[in-house]
C-alpha cells in the first residue's frame, strides 16, 4: 500500500465511523423519537404521513450536518499535519490524501442526503419537500434528470464547502469569523429590501439571482450556472490551499 492510500485509510478510519454514528443519532432524533411519540399519542393512525414529514425535515438537517462534519474535519489540519510529518509523510502526500479523503467523505454525505431526499419526495408535498427540487426541479422537466442533477450539484456544493478543510488553522479562523459577519450583513440587506422596499440594492439582488441560476426569460432556476461557479471556486481554492500547505511548520519541541 503506497503512502497516499495509507493516509487516506488513516483519515477515513476515524471520520467514516464518526459520520455513521452522527447519522444514526440524527435519524433517531428526527424520525425515531417523533414516531414513538406519535404511536403513544395517536397509535398507528396517520403514521405514514408523519414519517414522510419527518423525513422531509431530515433531508434539510442532513445538509447542515454534512457541512458541520466537513468543517470539523478541517479544524484538525495542524494536528493531522504534525502527526503525518512525525511519521515520515510529506506535506504533498498529506495534502493529496486529504483532498481524496474529503471527496470520499463528501460523497458519503451526499449519498445519505440523496437517500433521505428520495424518501421525502414520496410524501404529500412532492418537490416542495426537497430544497433542491423545489428550487431547480423545473429545469429539466424530468424526474430522473432532476434526481441526477440533484445528486451532482449537491455533491459539488459539499465539495466546495469542504475545501475549507484544506485551509490552515489561521485561515480557518478568518473564515469562521467572516461567516457570522456576512450573515449579519445579509440579514441587513434582506431587511432593507423586504421591509423598506429599497431599490438601492437591486444590482446586488440581480447578481445573487444570476449566481443561483435564475432566468427571467425561463421563469425558473438553472442549476448549471451555480454548478459551474462552484467548480471554478473549488479549483481556485485547491490552488490556494496547496500553496498554504507548503507553509505549514511544526512547532518547536515537537
Amino acid at each position: 500500500m503506497n503512502k497516499v492510500a495509507s493516509v487516506i485509510k488513516y483519515d477515513l478510519s476515524y471520520f467514516v465511523h464518526l459520520i455513521l454514528i452522527v447519522y444514526l443519532w440524527l435519524i433517531g432524533l428526527l424520525v425515531g423519537i417523533p414516531v414513538l411519540l406519535h404511536l403513544v399519542a395517536s397509535g398507528t393512525e396517520g403514521m405514514v404521513i408523519a414519517i414522510l414529514n419527518d423525513l422531509s425535515l431530515l433531508t434539510t438537517a442532513a445538509l447542515f450536518v454534512n457541512v458541520a462534519l466537513l468543517f470539523y474535519f478541517g479544524f484538525l489540519t495542524y494536528e493531522r499535519f504534525s502527526f503525518l510529518i512525525q511519521n515520515g509523510i510529506s506535506r504533498r502526500t498529506g495534502w493529496y490524501a486529504k483532498v481524496i479523503s474529503i471527496l470520499i467523505v463528501a460523497l458519503i454525505g451526499n449519498i445519505y442526503s440523496f437517500i433521505t431526499g428520495l424518501f421525502a419526495l414520496n410524501g404529500g408535498s412532492g418537490y416542495k419537500s426537497v430544497p433542491y427540487l423545489e428550487l431547480y426541479g423545473h429545469f429539466f422537466k424530468s424526474l430522473p434528470l432532476d434526481l441526477v442533477s440533484m445528486f451532482i450539484v449537491n455533491y459539488i456544493m459539499l465539495v466546495m464547502l469542504a475545501v475549507f478543510a484544506l485551509l490552515t488553522r489561521k485561515n480557518q479562523k478568518i473564515v469562521a469569523i467572516s461567516i457570522p459577519i456576512l450573515g449579519i450583513l445579509l440579514l441587513a440587506i434582506l431587511e432593507r429590501i423586504v421591509i423598506r422596499q429599497s431599490h438601492i440594492l437591486d444590482p446586488l439582488v440581480a447578481f445573487l439571482k444570476f449566481a443561483m441560476g435564475y432566468s427571467k426569460t425561463l421563469g425558473y432556476f438553472n442549476p448549471i450556472i451555480p454548478a459551474t461557479g462552484m467548480v471554478i471556486l473549488i479549483v481556485l481554492s485547491l490552488i490556494i490551499s496547496r500553496w498554504l500547505n507548503t507553509l505549514l511548520r511544526t512547532k518547536r519541541g515537537e
